[in-house]
């Protein structure tokens, strides 16, 4: 079985969230599953996992807020694995991290923490531009 580049994988995951910002249920599970074909194919890449992971979470939250009664999993649990044992996330995926924990915090009516969460990501993007 040939290996697929991270990069095309990442091109995938990119459309798969605009399908998700969008609301678009139905093409971005069919992403979700295309992704997640390519992921098994595709060379190592543990940025990509990790965003491929962020993606899944950023998924289930938008199917949270589309189906309320349809409870799929821990949040808090998806959150410390995505975390990881103490590894260090990219920049984009620390935003992406950031940003998404506070959309959670958000949806759960923990304005607070959520303020926190979209201040880490704006941190992020105010880095990116030094």
């Amino acid at each position: 079985m040939e290996t697929i580049p991270s990069s095309e994988v990442g091109i995938k995951i990119n459309r798969w969230y605009n399908e998700i910002q969008k609301l678009n249920v139905i093409e971005a599970e069919r992403l979700k599953a295309e992704v997640h074909l390519a992921i098994e194919r595709m060379e190592e890449d543990q940025d990509l996992l990790s965003y491929y992971q962020l993606m899944n979470f950023r998924h289930e939250l938008m199917l949270e807020y589309l189906f309320p009664a349809e409870k799929k999993l821990s949040k808090s649990d998806y959150l410390r694995e995505i975390e990881g044992q103490g590894r260090k996330l990219s920049g984009l995926l620390e935003y992406y991290f950031s940003f998404f924990t506070g959309m959670y915090h958000f949806s759960r009516g923990k304005y607070i923490k959520a303020i926190k969460g979209y201040r880490a990501a704006e941190k992020k993007v105010d880095e990116s531009f030094r």
